[in-house]
């Protein structure tokens, strides 16, 4: 053996002892400690490095090294190892033999290479077991070579690396006696380093002077052959792309004698194979050769599926160290793990920044800045790198199928950074694809992935406005970007996330007074919830607990979504923000939430942190929160509330509004908003209808245009409240004029309202039908509320609308159905062990003797 022979016996053998399949730069240090405490002779890591290839090797090891390493694996030294070593490959018999022992220590290494480059663990990896069948057939059948191809990040190496311990390498392997030959870019490298060509390196370890003759020679003695002779040549394309080594190729595969027992496998970009393709088709023998596979696609060129949903969880699962679901994962970050690539993205970010969620759709982005970051704006010529990147998504035009661009159009650009652009294009972020279906086949240029040109395009949008996300900054967004398309939406999320990392909250208002689709707008107001959460949580963050401004309280405060998430971002925020006006005012929309989901207990808790600066809420609210929210409080407990004090502060709170001078709808405070929200369910749940509508018209006085506000769900809410006012007065011609008011507007795409205001929608229709005596829309009304309040967990709207569908049956000749809503009721009390608070009745009048039943025998249900 020669001594690079014996280097990769030793390290494997290192390897066995360390009891490591697989080894990255962080075991290095581990393995150090090891050979110390066997052998109390200290290498260092980084010598470890060297030996194992993760550094740079200037000159031979020591001959203490290699006596260490001998030493720890039971040897009495480096020439012991040797001699044993020589010794083994001397007994062996058999030529066939001998050539196993040899390719199965340069496929151990390419192995662990192939493993180390992995970016998750191997095991952690899908075996792609689908293809193994397929592989089988080529082995089993007169073929000479098979390609795995697919474009960058597709998995093509830990497939074949798979595929190796299937076959040949694993305890139960299919084909044991078969030599298998995995040659991949870090031997090829070594082999160059060294100053050899690939034929004098063939010849040196295998005693042939090339495949060709090794062909011939077991043609002529059949009987010193015992199997196939498998060669598998991965990670080779940087190379293809040179003229000289793309010729040799050629020649080497135009060269192989017609055999069925050598077999020879090319893992390959769909880019190279491009240019391989007419050289294979030019030639039948090579043409009849080539087995495609079940899998190869025309048109893609590849024969490398994208990974399916389980292949995506079990990989995720075995990172996180517990069972990952599909219902763990956000939507489009599922469809982003389909290439395998970006798992080891996810992998590298987990390792930096441990709070990151799977169901946080942030991820994705976070993803894509990550990679890009690394691998262009902190690479060599970063600056030639991002211009070409920007000229090329400048010049990208939407074709039949793909985002792409004639090479030709940006060829001025690439020969001006010809090795920046070869080095984006081997770094996978740019593809070259041959367009066939044009006359003349022409070359294109693309991204791999259609989500890193939007992050270019959005890249060019902040060079437009100077980094300044203004008015201007979001008008450009909306003209320049077609409505209801993936690509404005991500657009919006890059501009979200950039805003808030730059701490411009201010900036984000911009999304809701613009007029983007309502949808867009609820998006937009959750993606705000997941960044400011996930920016929060980020060392040196300039969305921080010092930052945290009346910006965003105004954004939190007129999106009242009442969702999970959004109770969660309100949270979060309030127990980390140090603005002690910003956190009282947080606390408010918390008691605000708690009122929504019947939770006394958080409600509670919430209000003694507001009681401690009582004197404080006094200045920064018209009317004291913490006094509006005892009485709600005292309700859900069932305590007597002493309400003339109260009502005298709404009465003066009322006359001081009445008396303002008109104001413009922006002059409106969050301060506001939180407190006449209070103000007008205090009042309604007193069943102090004339005032409320006094309230409401003194609002008006103040704002005259509030109600044409297409921005805040409080213009809505304030006209819902205003309607179910009327229901409650008779004044039914004025509560259907709402009706129709609300219906247009809410039609009209750019109004921004919520599914909390959807359910509140509903629950005044079917009370406005419930007292125009309409009972069969009623009920159709009622069930579209109960749809929404369940799927999003509005607790007190649910129990309103049982309430109200017990109202509406009672007036038909349902009485069976009437005693099963009331068992719904009474069970989704149960199981959400909660109270039927006073405030949670809408019905009408005629409805507060059930009501008080119904309420009763729950209370009396829970002693």
């Amino acid at each position: 053996m020669n001594a690079n022979d014996l280097l990769i016996e030793l390290r494997k053998f290192v390897l066995i002892k360390s009891g490591l399949r697989n080894i990255d730069p962080a075991h290095c240090k581990i393995i150090s400690e090891y050979v110390f405490q066997e052998t109390k002779n200290y290498v260092s890591e980084t010598t470890i490095k060297r030996f194992f290839g993760f550094a740079n090797t200037l000159h031979k090891f020591s001959l203490f090294t290699l006596n260490s390493l001998s030493q720890y694996i039971g040897y009495n030294d480096w020439d012991s190892f040797c001699k044993d070593k020589e010794n083994q490959t001397i007994s062996v018999q058999s030529i066939w033999q001998d050539l196993k022992l040899k390719a199965h220590a340069i496929t151990e290494v390419s192995l662990i290479a192939s493993k180390n480059n992995s970016g998750v663990p191997f095991n952690a990896t899908a075996n792609r077991s689908f293809f193994y069948p397929d592989f089988d057939y080529f082995l089993k059948n007169n073929y000479q070579f098979t390609t795995i191809s697919a474009q960058p990040g597709q998995g093509k190496s830990i497939l074949l690396a798979h595929m190796v311990e299937y076959f040949f390498f694993s305890e139960n392997a299919l084909y044991k006696n078969d030599i298998v030959l995995l040659i991949n870019s870090t031997s090829i490298n070594t082999i160059i380093q060294n100053g050899n060509t690939l034929k004098d390196w063939f010849l040196k370890e295998f005693k042939f002077g090339s495949l060709t003759e090794l062909i011939s020679f077991f043609k002529k003695n059949p009987e010193k052959r015992e199997g196939r002779f498998i060669v598998i040549v991965d990670g080779i394309d940087e190379h293809l792309a040179r003229s000289n080594y793309f010729k040799t190729f050629i020649d080497f595969l135009y060269s192989i004698e017609e055999n069925n027992f050598v077999k020879l496998v090319f893992g390959l970009r769909t880019d190279s194979w491009i240019n391989l393709q007419p050289a294979i088709y030019g030639s039948a023998s090579l043409t009849k050769a080539w087995y495609t596979g079940l899998f190869y696609d025309e048109e893609t060129l590849s024969n490398v599926p994208s990974l399916n949903v389980d292949e995506v969880l079990y990989t995720l699962s075995h990172i996180e160290n517990k069972i990952i679901n599909r219902t763990d994962v956000s939507p489009p970050l599922l469809t982003q793990f389909k290439t395998p690539f970006w798992l080891q993205v996810y992998f590298k970010l987990k390792d930096e920044h441990h709070h990151l969620e799977l169901n946080n759709p942030l991820l994705c982005y976070e993803l894509i800045s990550y990679f890009l970051e690394r691998r262009v704006f902190l690479a060599k010529k970063s600056t030639e790198k991002i211009f070409l990147l920007k000229k090329i998504s400048d010049c990208i035009s939407e074709g039949n199928k793909k985002l792409r661009v004639s090479k030709e159009k940006i060829l001025s650009y690439i020969n001006c950074y010809p090795d920046a652009y070869e080095e984006l294009l081997h770094a996978g972020i740019i593809i070259e694809e041959k367009r066939l279906s044009t006359t003349i086949p022409t070359e294109i240029v693309r991204f791999l992935n259609d989500d890193i040109y939007t992050y270019f395009l959005f890249i060019q949008i902040t060079d437009k406005f100077e980094y300044r996300p203004c008015k201007s900054f979001f008008e450009h967004i909306l003209n320049s970007f077609p409505g209801q398309t993936s690509r404005r939406d991500h657009i919006l999320n890059w501009s979200i996330r950039f805003c808030i990392n730059r701490n411009e909250i201010a900036a984000l208002k911009n999304i809701f007074r613009l007029p983007f689709s309502n949808r867009e707008k609820n998006s937009a107001f959750d993606f705000i919830c997941y960044v400011s959460k996930y920016e929060l949580g980020k060392p040196n963050s300039n969305f921080n607990k010092l930052s945290i401004g009346i910006d965003f309280i105004d954004i939190m405060a007129t999106g009242r979504t009442m969702s999970s998430l959004y109770k969660e971002t309100i949270k979060t925020i309030s127990e980390n923000v140090l603005n002690e006006d910003v956190q009282i005012m947080l606390h408010v929309i918390e008691c605000n939430v708690n009122l929504i989901d019947v939770d006394k207990v958080a409600l509670a808790n919430t209000m003694q942190l507001l009681k401690r600066n009582y004197k404080r809420l006094n200045e920064l609210f018209p009317i004291n929160p913490y006094d509006l929210l005892l009485y709600f409080h005292n309700n859900l407990i069932n305590k007597p509330n002493e309400s003339k004090s109260l009502e005298d502060k709404i009465i003066k709170l009322c006359q001081e509004i009445d008396r303002s001078k008109p104001q413009k709808n922006e002059e409106i405070t969050s301060a506001e908003i939180l407190s006449y929200r209070l103000v007008l369910i205090t009042l309604f749940s007193q069943k102090n209808y004339a005032e409320c509508h006094r309230f409401i018209m003194a609002i008006l006085t103040k704002y005259p245009n509030i109600f044409y506000v297409r921005h805040s769900v409080f213009s809505p809410f304030l006209l819902l409240h205003l309607g179910q006012t009327y229901i409650k007065l008779n004044y039914f011609k004025k509560a259907q004029r709402i009706i129709q008011f609300v219906d247009k507007i809410i039609s009209s795409d750019y109004t921004y309202y919520t599914n909390f205001i959807s359910a509140s929608f509903s629950i005044f229709k079917a009370n406005f039908y419930n007292a125009t005596n309409n009972y069969e829309q009623a009920l159709i009304e009622t069930n579209i509320g109960l749809d929404i309040t369940k799927k999003n967990d509005f607790k007190i709207f649910e129990i309103a609308l049982l309430l109200s569908k017990i109202d509406t049956l009672k007036h038909t000749e349902e009485s069976e159905e009437v005693s099963n809503v009331i068992k719904e009721l009474l069970n989704f009390l149960t199981v959400h062990k909660l109270s039927m608070p006073d405030y949670s009745n809408l019905s009408s009048h005629e409805f507060e003797h059930t009501f008080k039943i119904l309420k009763s025998y729950r209370r009396h249900q829970n002693l």
